[in-house]
């Protein structure tokens, strides 16, 4: 047995050396064609061997990296849109809740008020007269006429209408030079007329209430209300408190500065008198 693998052994040294010898002695492109055919034995073990252990890395790479990194991704990926989008959702739900308030308010405010209202939209105002000018989502397809009341939520005195179209209507607001009416102080009954301010005020709320009789009790902090006369506005409407008063300058009359109660630069939604 020990001869038999030792002859072996020679054999295969022999067969190695007399390879190595002839591929000296032989011309290159037989040489190449050679070691092609001797490669191409050895070939698909290896081709086999090279896929399966690149398949292996991948299917761990898959297993590992892409397990792990998928809830990180996901909450990268998803995290920032799913914080906006609730903090979309929180915002939308105050806007409603406010909305609900103010309807909620506008309805109880509407039980304490002794005339017929519609309410209307504020779409618009006029550029040239800012603080004085207001357009509604009513026109004349509603049956808006000219020249009718408007009323803030609370019943507060804002203005009557001044143009109608079809689809909107101009609101001229108190304090304009052309929404004159007359007002008297709720207290002593005292009647004047309500004018736009003739000094200088940066408070578009502030208007004056004229020709009071100079033996009339003039304190600040008095309630003023429409009077009625003249047919402009329904009596005792609220239109705001006395700030103070002078005695004008030729002496025949007393004058008072009036805060209007309503706030004319925060209005959204008005009413309008419909029947009064």
């Amino acid at each position: 047995m020990k001869r038999f693998f030792y002859r072996s052994q020679q054999t295969a040294v022999g067969a190695v050396l007399l390879t190595v010898f002839l591929l000296l002695v032989m011309p290159e492109g037989v040489r190449a064609r050679l070691k092609s055919a001797i490669g191409g034995l050895f070939l698909p073990a290896v081709s086999i061997s090279t896929t399966g252990q690149a398949a292996f890395e991948s299917l761990g790479q898959l297993g590992v990296s892409d397990r792990d990194s998928y809830p990180a991704n996901q909450a990268h990926s998803s995290g920032p849109r799913a914080v906006s989008s609730i903090t979309e959702l929180q915002l939308e739900n105050d806007r409603l809740a406010g909305e609900n308030k103010r309807l909620r308010e506008a309805v109880e405010w509407g039980q304490r008020i002794p005339w017929e209202t519609r309410f209307a939209r504020v779409v618009g105002r006029d550029p040239f007269n800012w603080w004085r000018r207001i357009k509604i989502n009513l026109g004349g397809n509603k049956g808006i006429r000219l020249n009718q009341p408007v009323i803030s939520v609370r019943g507060e005195l804002l203005g009557r209408i001044s143009e109608v179209g079809p689809l909107t209507s101009w609101v001229l607001l108190v304090g304009d030079p052309n929404c004159r009416f007359s007002a008297l102080l709720k207290e002593s009954r005292s009647q004047g007329g309500i004018v736009s301010p003739r000094q200088y005020s940066t408070d578009p709320r502030v208007v004056e209430l004229t020709y009071l009789p100079n033996d009339a009790e003039v304190n600040p902090g008095q309630s003023v209300v429409t009077s009625g006369m003249g047919g402009a506005f329904p009596k005792e409407i609220p239109v705001g408190q006395v700030v103070d008063s002078w005695v004008s300058k030729n002496g025949l009359y007393t004058e008072a500065r009036v805060k209007l109660y309503a706030n004319l630069n925060q209005l959204e939604i008005v009413r309008v008198l419909t029947t009064y």
